[in-house]
């Protein structure tokens, strides 16, 4: 999402802003080859970046051993589900674990609730993120599907009955994506498994709080002591 002025949660890393996009400047002026930057990219992602992934690796962690496969909702350029789908090449290689990416490519549908965010915001580019999996042969673990969550998911889901997830990321923020999301995923999420929350208890996000609230109310909704976003979890019992 695009950098926001807010009150309280987008306060706390406003005063790293300035340095860290005029260091980027620099970065991106000396000159390094376009593979540098992936094959040597802890030298050049800031300390947030790496945090972020370092948190969705220990959630992986934690399934390590259930059963079931991973999804993310509100995939935009692919980052997280090709991750997921790394890791299980290191962990898991010869289990049935998949990753399912579900997102519709037409970025945020806002309401006066979501002030901070943009309509469409994080939008995706679907055939560029297909070519990217395809050149990296991965298309055998990521299965994107391209859809709505707030109107598709029942159709999805009586067509694919048997899909059980082990790890759930919701990277989606507004009140009816998530709420659809908790209606349709937390069933076909298995015992031990895990669900992950991108802007829990974020004023970027306030529907998607709401949304986790509404659905459940009791649940022990933990945090990664090191992280920034993802902001939340839910072990299932």
């Amino acid at each position: 999402m695009s950098h926001q002025v807010g009150e309280f949660e987008l306060q706390k890393f406003a005063s790293r802003k300035p340095d860290y996009y005029d260091g980027l400047q620099q970065i991106l002026s000396l000159g390094f080859e376009p593979t540098d930057y992936i094959h040597y990219f802890p030298a050049f992602a800031g300390p947030l970046t790496l945090a972020r992934y370092i948190s969705l690796y220990e959630a992986y962690k934690m399934t390590l051993g259930v059963a079931g496969h991973i999804a993310e909702i509100g995939v935009y350029k692919g980052s997280v589900s090709l991750f997921y789908a790394k890791l299980t090449q290191l962990f898991e290689p010869h289990a049935l674990t998949l990753v399912h990416g579900f997102d519709w490519f037409q970025g945020a549908k806002t309401t006066d609730e979501e002030k901070y965010v943009s309509a469409g915001e994080c939008t995706g580019d679907y055939g560029r993120l297909m070519g990217l999996i395809r050149a990296q042969k991965l298309d055998n673990i990521v299965h994107i599907h391209n859809l709505d969550v707030t109107q598709d998911l029942e159709q999805f889901f009586a067509e694919h009955s048997h899909l059980q997830f082990k790890l759930i990321f919701s990277d989606c923020g507004l009140y009816d994506v998530v709420s659809s999301t908790l209606k349709h995923f937390w069933p076909r999420l298995t015992s031990g498994g895990v669900m992950v929350f991108d802007q829990y208890n974020h004023e970027v996000a306030p529907g998607e709080t709401r949304a986790i609230r509404e659905f459940m109310p009791d649940a022990k909704i933990k945090t990664f002591q090191f992280g920034w976003m993802p902001t939340a979890y839910v072990v299932k019992p």
